[in-house]
């Protein structure tokens, strides 16, 4: 079964040339089952183009971005028409902005993370010191108890038995 082929229009805008307004109309037959590089390719032979750099681009008449398949419907389009983006061709200018507001702020946070800091290198001295001192508590309470635990202990050996009864039962 052979697929249909639709004839589509679509505006031409060449950015590559540093137009704004749009430099041509073409008119191009498109299957609905062409896939990305086809429908290039058809552009490509349509504008005819000498470089192999070129980059297009489609977008609807909101100016949203439109994949180049074979489903392009009949709604007017534009192509833009771009040059490879090369890095070495951009060159990138200076920050002018100043942000004294986010300044400021950035040295409050720093100021208040650097005193959060300094409390707790002072609780890590502290904490050691207290630590010792409730050890040495815990130490002298055991040391009571074993003392107080000690002294019963000789006081039971000395005790001895003298038999059940003191005085003899009365009966």
């Amino acid at each position: 079964m052979a697929e249909s082929s639709e004839t589509v229009c679509l505006a031409v805008k060449r950015l590559d040339l540093n137009d704004t307004e749009i430099s041509d109309v073409i008119s191009l037959n498109i299957s609905k089952g062409d896939s990305v590089a086809e429908v290039t390719h058809k552009i490509r032979v349509a504008l005819e183009p000498n470089d192999a750099d070129i980059i297009f681009k489609l977008r609807n008449t909101q100016g949203h971005f439109i994949p180049l398949n074979g489903k392009i419907a009949d709604r007017p389009s534009i192509v833009e028409h771009h040059r490879h983006f090369l890095q070495s061709e951009v060159q990138p200018e200076p920050n002018s902005l100043t942000l004294t507001q986010f300044e400021d702020e950035m040295v409050k946070k720093l100021a208040t993370i650097q005193e959060r800091i300094n409390q707790l290198e002072l609780a890590e001295k502290n904490m050691t010191e207290r630590r010792a001192e409730k050890l040495k508590q815990e130490v002298l309470v055991l040391q009571a108890t074993v003392d107080f635990m000690t002294r019963r202990f000789e006081e039971s050996e000395s005790v001895h038995w003298n038999g059940m009864f003191i005085r003899y039962p009365l009966w």
